[in-house]
């Protein structure tokens, strides 16, 4: 928990100090690094990261500027990358999810405003530098006791086994229209629905019911705390109070994230919507309430659908592998 705490808010604070754009991504990249069972990447596993974000950002630029002419070429290549987004599970989830988000939506900023992709994959660049320092002193002041790690492992061992073919193609399936219909429709309000939709769509067992209530309440919750702190900063702008907001949400939502409790998830996936609903209210000159509803209304709207869409295909493709199945 303290660890979580140290590395998540003294890297919101920092990006923050710096004038870093978009500084709430430092936030939730390192709550992604810092989740309950996570271990360290490593110094060497950082700079490469920071490297590939870098050059995975770049080829999404490239790819933006020929969206135009060669929409056909793009799509193919956009529908390539979310298939290898879902086939690469040797590479950690945190990584996986920054590669097809970039991937997906530095084209899509090039269709709508073109400076804006330079912008974005900077601030990304920088924001996740700034996580993965803080991660690595949080994991050197705070080390993981072996007893856990050795527990970590185990788990990660267990539970059922999938088709990695099958739930790559339902992942394609699932995603492609959305890309499409962004490309295509260009709806720039809803770029937060796009966003949490490639975000959630990379667990292909979302569509349990169980899981299903979890991910609204998890969100819906993280938006609602997001919503009740900018307005406590709106009556009380200093940054002094900014930081004791951050610590209080620090300390409620780490603390419940890393407990032994069944509803540990629904804190874990909170306050990463706690981060991206907070930086979406700070980043905008709309008024907070109405900004709030339209992206809970997205939120929600990409949760409906995506639970909606795995129901669908795994019905008509299942990825489980039963025990009288032969690999």
């Amino acid at each position: 928990m303290i660890r979580c705490l140290f590395g998540v808010v003294g890297a919101l604070l920092f990006a923050t100090v710096t004038n870093t754009l978009t500084p709430y991504m430092s936030a939730l990249f390192a709550v992604m690094f810092l989740d309950k069972g996570k271990q360290s990447l490593g110094v060497l596993k950082s700079v490469a990261s920071i490297l590939g974000l870098f050059v995975l950002g770049l080829f999404g630029l490239v790819l933006g500027s020929f969206v135009q002419d060669f929409a056909i070429v793009t799509i193919l290549v956009l529908g390539l990358a979310m298939y290898w987004t879902f086939r690469l599970v040797h590479i950690p989830e945190a990584l996986r999810m920054l590669f097809l988000i970039l991937t997906l939506l530095l084209p899509y900023l090039s269709l709508t405003a073109a400076p804006l992709g330079d912008l974005v994959l900077m601030a990304m660049v920088i924001n996740l530098a700034i996580a993965l320092v803080f991660t690595q002193l949080a994991f050197l002041l705070f080390p993981e006791p072996p007893e856990e790690a050795k527990t970590a492992n185990t788990n990660k061992a267990e539970g059922p086994k999938f088709d990695i073919s099958k739930i790559a193609l339902n992942g394609l399936v699932v995603l492609m229209p959305v890309v499409l219909y962004f490309y295509l429709f260009r709806p720039n309000t809803m770029v937060i629905t796009l966003v949490f939709i490639l975000i959630l769509g990379l667990d292909p067992l979302i569509y349990k019911s169980k899981k299903t209530l979890v991910f609204i309440v998890a969100n819906f919750l993280g938006g609602a705390f997001a919503v009740l702190a900018y307005n406590l900063l709106t009556v009380t702008p200093t940054f002094s109070f900014y930081i004791f907001l951050i610590i209080v949400a620090g300390i409620y939502f780490t603390y419940h994230m890393h407990s032994d409790k069944a509803t540990a998830p629904i804190f874990a996936i909170a306050y990463r919507a706690f981060f991206v609903v907070m930086g979406t209210i700070a980043s905008s000159s709309d008024e907070a309430g109405d900004l709030v509803v339209t992206r809970l209304f997205g939120i929600g709207l990409a949760i409906v659908y995506v639970i909606l869409a795995y129901k669908i295909m795994t019905y008509f493709n299942d990825p489980r592998l039963y025990e009288n199945e032969t690999e």
